[in-house]
């Protein structure tokens, strides 16, 4: 039986490791361990979502997984650290990169096809360190489950208005039918939001240092009868406005 996405995720969240070391080699005075989460890149340095330090590998490295300026990914880090030098001398490489995960950017309202995209999510997050939805440096992130038939489905983003110091924002799903579980971080670049919206609420965008989300989408509800399609809204933390 298909069940709502807080039940759905907990067979679909043992992706992410905080930082452990694996082993210490006292002969050599070295520790060696991984970190694993959601970086983006910038040249050469990995920049961990939320935080603003960076991680610095070789340039060989990014390119040899695929990687190029300005993609998103999970990775997975490994470090050696000379415990002599400490954790300032680090060496990080990476080990494995989990996901890559795409960026789209805003449509707007009247561009989407609503009957193409009329389709259900079964619910929202949490995605472990992260929640299930965040803003970090103009980019809003949600954590999705839902039902396909195996492949990833399609989304649109639309920004709706200003409500006081909330930006109003509406997900559309195009899911293939099906019954296996799938999750997904889908992530939207909503720094050109400004140009969607009416010149009132922009102007009134422009004069906020932070700002509120709310995204409303359709929600399936599952239980022992059957199941119910809401319109869901899930409103955010406040943000500091990085766009």
């Amino acid at each position: 039986m298909k069940k709502n996405f807080v039940i759905l995720a907990s067979c679909l969240l043992a992706i992410f490791a905080t930082t452990f070391v694996t082993s210490c080699d006292k002969a050599h005075s070295t520790s060696k361990g991984y970190t694993q989460g959601l970086f983006t890149v910038d040249r050469n340095f990995l920049r961990p979502e939320n935080s603003d330090t960076f991680y610095t590998v070789k340039k060989d490295e990014v390119a040899s997984f695929g990687l190029k300026d300005g993609d998103r990914a999970i990775i997975t880090l490994g470090y050696d650290i000379d415990n002599t030098i400490g954790a300032i001398g680090a060496r990080w490489f990476i080990k494995s990169v989990e996901e890559k995960i795409p960026v789209y950017a805003l449509s707007a309202d009247a561009d989407v096809d609503k009957e193409a995209f009329s389709s259900a999510i079964a619910g929202v997050g949490p995605m472990p360190l992260y929640g299930s939805h965040w803003m970090w440096k103009g980019f809003q992130n949600i954590y999705v489950g839902y039902y396909s038939n195996g492949s990833f489905g399609n989304f649109k983003m639309t920004p709706t208005g200003m409500s006081g110091d909330t930006i109003c924002l509406n997900l559309y799903s195009q899911i293939p039918a099906g019954d296996e579980p799938v999750k997904q971080l889908l992530t939207f670049d909503i720094k050109s939001v400004a140009s969607m919206l009416s010149e009132e609420d922009a102007a009134r965008l422009g004069k906020l240092d932070s700002v509120y989300t709310k995204i409303t989408t359709k929600v399936e509800f599952f239980n022992n009868t059957g199941s119910t399609i809401k319109k869901t809204s899930i409103s955010g933390g406040k943000y500091k406005r990085t766009f």
